[in-house]
């Protein structure tokens, strides 16, 4: 597996328009090809880590433009720009397990 790393900051009078905009976009996050499991945290500051697991680091490297096209619909509630790491997957077991199952 292989994961894809984004942070960004939503602006203080936009998080209750985010949980709403991520309710409603679920679909479409979970469209991205090869993704396995995606999980978004968000402190009360304001302050988004988004850990979304792929198959593979090529799964997670060409579902990069379905990503940013979600950053774009995001803009209005977001100070700047989300930022992207990969990263690969040293340890998920539970989620390893219900890979290999699929």
């Amino acid at each position: 597996m292989y994961a894809r790393l984004t942070t960004f900051r939503v602006k203080a009078d936009k998080f209750d328009e985010m949980r709403r905009w991520r309710d409603q976009n679920e679909a479409a996050i979970y469209a991205q090809p090869g993704l396995r499991e995606w999980i978004g945290l968000m402190e009360d500051s304001g302050e988004v880590v988004v850990v979304a697991l792929f198959d593979d680091e090529r799964a997670a490297r060409e579902a990069l433009p379905h990503a940013r096209a979600l950053w774009a619909k995001m803009a209005p509630m977001v100070e700047g720009e989300p930022t992207a790491r990969f990263l690969d997957v040293m340890a998920a077991r539970n989620l390893a397990s219900r890979a290999t199952a699929a």
